[in-house]
């Protein structure tokens, strides 16, 4: 009977994501161009006529045309994947009885994280298809990979063949896997197939990606409308710029919600664990953060001030002097971070483990910088590392009902 109440829990959590996002339907976006392709090609052959044309992902591409023309298919498929990606997500971290309750608050937390705007930045049916499915593809492939059984064993690698046609999750995908391949044979003293087919995926995708006709058509595109100067750059320069642009919007002008919910968490389990270096960290980050959304003195009033010289120069030219106190500045701020995150888990694989995921979604996030369309592509490109704030979160209510509570 508890698990029929749990899904229909998470059915109505998706059923308040799905009402919520149906606003944004009609919202001008890339949906329309995809609707007429739909009359044009079947299936697989839009799917071939895009890879050779401008992008690796294949079968998410052909899933975008078919659900641009069957408006109440999307909005369907929309609601079922939210519901599986609770399943999956608490399938996978929240598994054991001791953590039922908590399952709750898992939707809970995806919506604040994921609000429906989100994923209207390219038009919804398309934000959603090549961002949120590729999301909900590698959370189940996560989950059925945990199962260790040959036909979920199957399932799981349909699912991340589809998530890896998505630049960033078969990235995500590469390094989180390639952790917990390490972090096995550190442990066990053994090399975990499942993990390393896993890898070798990610790196077909990768491969893909970047081998792809289209990608090169479309990089050669978007430099044109985007970003002209994008080859002369160097790839540190391009580094550069990905992590000054990536911390701007998580620090400066602070849009994602999951940067609050992790200063919030962090706080609250730093006081009840007692930890009060991980709870000032928290609230000086915060404080600073905060402040600058306020738009009263704080460090990042400068950080703000090159940023607005920069835009009304309108220069494309990259100065590491110029910016190296930006540079600096979010440095110590995440490593602060990465510091107060470390030191709230009390076993020091959890630790590791926490900074290791959070790392790999920020390192999803920054494949960006090596895009022309680094400055125009919103915050939809910030997926992985929401989701992998939404996994941060999960494990600090686990660490909270592992050791506080069972004190």
């Amino acid at each position: 009977m508890k698990k029929y109440f749990l899904l229909i829990y998470y059915g109505l959590m998706s059923l308040i994501f799905s009402l919520q996002s149906i606003v944004y339907i009609n919202d001008l976006g890339d949906q329309n161009w995809f609707r007429a392709m739909f009359s044009k090609y079947s299936f697989l052959e839009f799917a071939l006529f895009r890879y050779q044309t401008w992008s690796s992902r294949l079968l998410i591409e052909s899933v975008t045309m078919f659900m641009a023309a069957h408006y109440l298919i999307f909005d369907l498929c929309m609601f079922i994947s939210v519901i599986l990606f609770f399943y999956y997500f608490n399938g996978v971290f929240l598994k054991d009885e001791k953590y039922y309750k908590l399952r709750f608050v898992t939707p809970v937390l995806f919506l604040l994280a994921f609000p429906s705007v989100f994923f209207t930045s390219a038009g919804l049916i398309a934000t959603v298809t090549n961002y949120l499915f590729p999301m909900v593809a590698f959370m189940g492939a996560w989950y059925y990979l945990e199962k260790r059984k040959k036909g979920y064993f199957i399932l799981s690698l349909l699912l991340m063949v589809f998530a890896c046609m998505q630049e960033q999750f078969t990235i995500y995908a590469l390094l989180l896997f390639g952790y917990y391949l390490i972090k096995t044979w550190i442990q066990e003293r053994k090399i975990d197939s499942y993990y390393s087919v896993m890898i070798f995926i990610s790196a077909l995708g990768t491969l893909s990606a970047l081998l792809s006709p289209g990608s090169e058509a479309r990089l050669s595109a978007e430099i044109k409308t985007w970003y002209p100067n994008f080859e002369s750059l160097s790839f540190v320069v391009k580094i550069t710029k990905g992590y000054l642009e990536t911390n701007r919007v998580l620090i400066v002008t602070s849009e994602l919600a999951i940067i609050y919910l992790l200063l919030g968490a962090i706080l609250v389990l730093a006081f009840l664990k007692r930890n009060y270096l991980s709870a000032s960290i928290s609230i000086s980050v915060g404080f600073v953060i905060i402040s600058q959304r306020l738009g009263t003195s704080n460090l990042l009033n400068a950080v703000q001030k090159i940023i607005d010289y920069q835009n009304q120069r309108m220069t494309e030219a990259f100065s590491f002097q110029e910016n190296l106190y930006p540079l600096v500045i979010y440095s110590i701020l995440l490593l602060a971070l990465t510091i107060a995150v470390f030191m709230l888990f009390s076993d020091i694989w959890q630790a590791v483990s926490a900074v290791i995921i959070l790392a790999v979604g920020y390192a999803a996030r920054m494949t960006v910088a090596l895009s022309p369309t680094i400055y125009a592509s919103g915050l939809r490109t910030y997926t992985p590392l929401i989701f992998s704030g939404l996994i941060l979160l999960v494990m600090f209510m686990r660490e909270y009902r592992n050791t506080v509570c069972d004190r």
